[in-house]
């Protein structure tokens, strides 16, 4: 690449007048500017549109009726010119140096950058977590290998991806399964270097309405929907398979799925629960907790998240279905009920001992 490199960020919003704005703030203070800013709403029928022009020239507003979120990314892309771009889901947000980062991390090999997220509330409190949790550098080679062995490797969601324009102008438009951001992070090692920046250079909105919650029917539950979601991953690795073969690279054989930590887990949280899910007749318990023990104990994290996974995983299996479903309920509820039981005690206890300190005062 000769020249300026320029950097590109494409917010897509859809009934989220309540965050687009910080999202967009959040990309104007960047300590490294963005080159441009595209803003696609997408036929939203609440005031998003309102808050969206208040920003006036400083960004580029793409006002279409609703069509999905698939088609909000692939139009964003569509007219977007920079070298490197950045999809933003509106309900997330940067810090202020991402871009800076970015660029400081950037090479001509690379199909992208990619970087932690702090999970936040609703209320943007944070909770504690990231997403993806990279808890220490990653070289391009440790991706690579594992790439290479397994057929994937941990990435994050949408927000926490910079993708080269070279590899997006071969591969987009995209029609995925659900999000870009399964397909485009599974297929991006086919088509370049993965870059890590081992901290947080953003921020992810847990909410309640996040898509990964929904079901079929667009109802919210209190855990993701585990057929859906491995359905989903199916189609991804599908699609993998399809682009692997066009680049002539060589996958390794077997269902990818086994070798995901996470879609293990999924599995294995769908059979002590009792939801059918895709190919499900192949699966047993038993397995599925030895193969999510060994992914666990091989995963490179620290021996702490390594414990904590293999603890997970063992309660789980001997957990009869009832408490099985509460475990389930409890490990995707935890931010709310931290979140109300701190609430609680600021509201029953801190009130009161002030109130108390101001009559004894």
């Amino acid at each position: 690449m000769t020249g300026r490199l320029t950097m590109g960020v494409v917010i897509t919003c859809f009934n989220y007048e309540k965050y687009v704005g910080g999202c967009i703030s959040s990309v104007l203070a960047q300590t490294r500017k963005a080159d441009e800013i595209l803003v696609v709403e997408d036929g939203s029928t609440d005031n998003s549109r309102s808050v969206i022009a208040s920003f006036s020239d400083r960004i580029t507003p793409i006002y279409k009726a609703n069509e999905g979120y698939k088609a909000a990314i692939n139009q964003g892309f569509r007219e977007s010119r920079s070298d490197v771009i950045l999809f933003l889901d509106a309900d997330d947000a940067l810090q202020p140096d991402a871009l800076e980062s970015i660029e400081a991390a950037w090479h001509d090999d690379l199909a992208k950058v990619q970087f932690d997220l702090d999970i936040i509330d609703g209320a943007g409190r944070l909770l504690g977590r990231k997403f993806a949790n990279f808890d220490r550098p990653i070289s391009f080679a440790e991706i690579r290998y594992c790439f290479n062995k397994t057929g994937t490797y941990r990435w994050p969601v949408t927000s926490g991806n910079a993708h080269a324009r070279r590899f997006l102008e071969q591969v987009m438009p995209l029609n995925p399964p659900v999000g870009h951001d399964g397909v485009l992070n599974t297929i991006a090692p086919l088509y370049g270097e993965i870059s890590t920046i081992s901290r947080s250079l953003g921020f992810y909105r847990l909410h309640g309405q996040n898509m990964s919650l929904l079901s079929s029917k667009g109802a919210v539950g209190g855990h993701p929907d585990f057929a859906r979601q491995i359905g989903f991953r199916q189609k991804e690795f599908e699609m993998l398979r399809d682009h692997a073969k066009i680049r002539g690279v060589a996958l390794p054989e077997g269902d990818l799925l086994n070798n995901e930590l996470v879609f293990v887990n999924y599995r294995l949280m769908a059979k002590k629960i009792g939801m059918p899910y895709p190919r499900d007749g192949a699966d047993h318990v038993a397995a599925l907790w030895r193969r999510g023990f060994a992914l666990a104990l091989s995963s490179g994290d620290r021996a702490k998240i390594r414990l904590s996974h293999g603890l997970w995983l063992s309660a789980l299996a001997i957990s009869p279905r009832f408490l099985a479903r509460l475990l389930v309920w409890l490990r995707f509820n935890r931010a709310q009920i931290s979140s109300g039981l701190s609430r609680w005690f600021h509201r029953k206890v801190w009130s009161g001992r002030k109130t108390a300190e101001g009559i004894v005062r």
